[in-house]
């Protein structure tokens, strides 16, 4: 209940392609990528040369039927030659996100933390916040009352209107992304 009025769900979704071969000039140094829209595109390859693409987000409660489709459009905007590459695989889930994309954390009773809103970067953030919260149950609150005094607002419109407000929102910034 504390954290409900500060983190929305939305769906995050991938794909893999089929193994691309030596011959491409796609990530020949291994690279991982991200780029600085504010629907991330995420991609690195594979140990079996496999592009693993990500950045479909969606911000209805329904999986998107189209996840192979979108991903390989992605793809073909930033490599062109790889406009009909097969994509083998796609999956994906939700990740709680906020309104500044910062994580929302308060102790809501003492020695329970109640840490979420990673906004797609819980991978490496859910390790750091485990060492917070370890260094909080042992006594050091230093780390936590700096997060915890972190403005993380609610999302607007209250509870009957947060959804479809952030839908907007986030709609709109997608569409900027592309123009």
């Amino acid at each position: 209940p504390v954290s409900a009025a500060h983190i929305m769900p939305i769906g995050s979704f991938i794909g893999a392609t089929v193994p691309l071969g030596s011959e491409t000039t796609v990530l020949p140094g291994g690279e991982s990528v991200d780029d600085s829209r504010f629907v991330v595109r995420y991609f690195r390859k594979s140990k079996d040369g496999r592009l693993l693409f990500g950045g479909r987000e969606v911000y209805a409660v329904n999986d998107p039927k189209d996840i192979h489709i979108h991903i390989r459009r992605q793809i073909a905007e930033l490599y062109p030659e790889l406009k009909d590459v097969e994509i083998t695989h796609g999956w994906g889930g939700y990740v709680g996100i906020t309104v500044p994309r910062k994580p929302f954390v308060r102790e809501v009773m003492p020695n329970v933390i109640s840490v979420g809103g990673y906004s797609g970067h819980g991978v490496m953030l859910s390790n750091f916040f485990g060492k917070l919260y370890a260094e909080t149950v042992l006594g050091n609150r230093d780390r936590l009352k700096l997060i915890e005094d972190l403005k993380i607002p609610p999302f607007p419109g209250g509870r009957r209107f947060r959804a479809p407000l952030l839908f907007l929102a986030l709609s709109w910034f997608a569409l900027r992304d592309r123009i």
